[in-house]
């Protein structure tokens, strides 16, 4: 072969590809990768579209077998090809980017949001309306960036919006995607209307897999506070149907949307069904994207199990993954999982020029400066927590109603307790009690029982009785969820509220909890909480 001049080989290539569409048909199946390469080699002006279909052909069935890499070699020589050609086909050179951008997707390659964009403003520009939406809707790697909306990303699913008839199916998944766009900066109205009208289409359409890519979108968008019944009843129907179809990729991302609501209800036996779904999931798939949210969610799972080194361990391992795939917002989502394992080993004070940062890089996640002020009362840096504290009160409490409503408010709630600011404290108390059997989880950090810091809010207002009640809940949920990081810091708060109150037989309960959360503290690394129990016992015989 290697003996042979170009031209020769050209030929016998070109016999040997004649030969396998003698014996293969119009159905090539597995050997179509073959007959890409053979047509490919035996290149001549008059075997140039048989070339490009083929690599076409070994393309799709290399997605469809789930081997991306052999996708992107595949479309990749395809449009290389195409390119050669007198006349191009246009329709086909968007067919064969969006195969590309699905396979630079799958394989981690941060191309596929500008070759999906190109493909879509392409099929914009001469009316391929269908094209159009198959662009938009793969330009997606299952969730928004942490705080940002994407506005290139949000203007190609408006204009597929404006072409679709209003009862289309694809009208359903262009909306759903839309709401997962504005997951950030924008109202909770907006996202519940763009969702119940593609929910609506979706039913009507009757067909499972569109309801199903549906409700995978819409999930997060609208997991917060008041509407996580429906987030827990949406995961589930879409669990159930992407079981019945057999997708993975469908079910990989029904047991994470299911994952998340399940944390923020407590049912910790679904989330770690989910955790071991997922895992099997990720495995089959081997996808950058999918590999780093299932390695991110273990590390969360860790954190709410107050495993600081496993924590800290996986979050590493997640940030390399992402890292490698060039996600955008990879660093930020390392940072706010480090964040948290820094919080349960008392050391987040030394990350408060990264939170910072953080917070200057990402506007629209008020998290960030929510996090900031418990950084400052975890380090006794009182002042600057008030200060931030303050600016809060004077926006009104301002938080963007979201999926991290919930740790932004949790994390203002502890710098109030500790600054023992009254000002605050009685509006945070409003504001969060409705939601006092949730978790503050995010599926990238967890803050712990929201009832914790309604004891510690109840505490600092003198009514001890509510917070003693909470507090009581607190760590019931902690222990049933086997929280111990966060079962040590409601015994500590809980022991220092009965030391302030100081009625009959106060004391006596307050050494024990306070015992006990130092104990528990020092065996796990707990720094700020084996302090600050160490300093309250001191204060009992006073």
């Amino acid at each position: 072969y290697v003996d042979m001049g170009s031209t020769r080989r050209a030929r016998v290539h070109k016999r040997v590809a004649e030969a396998l569409e003698a014996l293969c048909g119009t159905n090539p199946g597995t050997r179509v990768g073959e007959l890409a390469r053979h047509w490919t080699a035996a290149i001549q002006p008059i075997d140039l579209d048989k070339a490009i279909a083929y690599s076409r052909q070994a393309g799709d069935a290399a997605l469809q077998s789930l081997a991306p890499h052999d996708a992107l070699r595949y479309y990749t020589q395809a449009l290389e090809l195409a390119r050669r050609a007198d006349q191009p086909d246009q329709v086909l050179g968007i067919d064969l980017a969006i195969g590309l951008g699905v396979a630079q997707r799958q394989t981690g390659d941060p191309a596929f949001r500008e070759t999906l964009l190109g493909a879509a403003h392409q099929a914009a520009g001469i009316g391929e309306t269908k094209r159009l939406v198959a662009a938009a809707m793969a330009n997606d790697r299952g969730f928004s960036v942490l705080g940002t909306v994407d506005a290139d990303k949000v203007e190609i699913l408006e204009v597929a919006l404006g072409r679709l008839p209003e009862d289309h199916p694809d009208r359903a998944l262009v909306l759903a995607k839309l709401c997962q766009d504005l997951t950030y900066g924008s109202p909770l109205e907006r996202r519940q209307a763009l969702a119940e009208e593609a929910i609506a289409i979706a039913n009507a359409s009757g067909d499972d897999a569109t309801i199903v890519r549906v409700l995978n979108h819409i999930s997060y968008p609208l997991l917060v506070p008041p509407l996580l019944d429906q987030s827990l009843s949406i995961s589930a129907e879409a669990m159930a149907r992407a079981e019945h179809l057999g997708d993975p990729v469908l079910r990989f991302w029904a047991a994470s949307q299911r994952h998340t609501a399940a944390a923020c209800s407590g049912n910790m036996d679904e989330v770690d069904h989910c955790l071991e779904l997922l895992g099997e999931l990720a495995a089959q798939l081997n996808q950058p994207t999918l590999n780093w949210r299932h390695t991110a969610m273990r590390a969360t799972r860790a954190q709410l199990a107050g495993d600081t080194a496993r924590a800290e361990e996986l979050a590493t391992e997640a940030f390399q993954i992402a890292n490698g795939g060039g996600e955008p917002d990879a660093a930020a989502l390392f940072g706010t999982q480090i964040m948290s394992v820094n919080l349960q080993r008392g050391t987040l004070v030394e990350l408060v020029p990264l939170i910072e940062q953080v917070a200057a890089e990402h506007p629209g996640v008020t998290s960030f400066m929510a996090a900031l002020a418990m950084a400052h009362v975890e380090g006794g840096q009182i002042d600057a927590a008030c200060g931030l504290l303050q600016k809060f009160f004077a926006s009104g409490l301002d938080m963007p109603v979201d999926a991290t409503w919930t740790m932004g408010m949790h994390c203002y709630a502890e710098a109030a307790m500790e600054c023992r600011d009254l000002t605050c404290a009685a509006p945070l108390l409003d504001q969060l009690r409705p939601w006092a059997d949730h978790l503050s989880y995010s599926g990238v950090s967890t803050a712990g029982p929201v009832v914790h810091v309604l004891g510690g809010l109840a505490s600092v207002l003198g009514r001890f009785d509510e917070a003693e009640a909470y507090f009581a809940q607190s760590s019931a949920l902690s222990a049933r969820i086997g929280a111990k990081f966060f079962a040590a810091r409601t015994d500590l708060s809980w022991g220092r509220m009965l030391v302030e109150r100081r009625g009959p037989g106060d004391l006596d309960r307050a050494r024990d909890l306070l015992a006990k959360a130092h104990g528990a503290a020092k065996a796990h690394g707990y720094g700020v909480v084996e302090r600050r129990a160490a300093d309250a016992l001191q204060q009992v015989d006073r």
